[in-house]
């Protein structure tokens, strides 16, 4: 399956889907999620999880832009860099909670393809 956004992608997690494609900047920001380490993406998961509860209950009508002044400060935007925690948040919003990004570090497998692909496969 080939998701072109981080709401395809939240969607994706949320449902279960196995293979799925990613490419360009959404594949390189996802790819940061995986590379930091454990206890440092524990800590910036409760970080993550303020901004994506605080943009579930009250809309933001300014899109990307509301979520950066929403994330920049938080110490998720220092350690993953603002663009990668933006991408996180949008990614746990559009798959229903934080509940997606520890599904996708738990339950999820990155593989490197040529051209800046990876493809996010289920873990067996």
């Amino acid at each position: 399956m080939y998701v072109r956004n981080e709401e395809e992608f939240g969607e994706a997690i949320r449902e279960g889907k196995d293979g799925i494609e990613l490419e360009g900047d959404l594949a390189s920001k996802v790819k940061k999620l995986y590379k930091i380490n454990l206890t440092l993406w524990s800590f910036c998961l409760v970080c993550l999880a303020v901004a994506i509860i605080a943009l579930m209950q009250v809309p933001i009508t300014g899109g990307t832009t509301g979520i950066v002044s929403l994330i920049v400060g938080t110490p998720a935007a220092a350690i993953l860099g603002t663009e990668a925690a933006v991408t996180a948040v949008m990614i746990g919003v559009a798959g229903g909670g934080v509940g997606v990004l520890i599904k996708l570090r738990q339950a999820y497998r990155i593989e490197t393809r040529k051209n800046g692909r990876i493809i996010v496969y289920l873990k067996n």
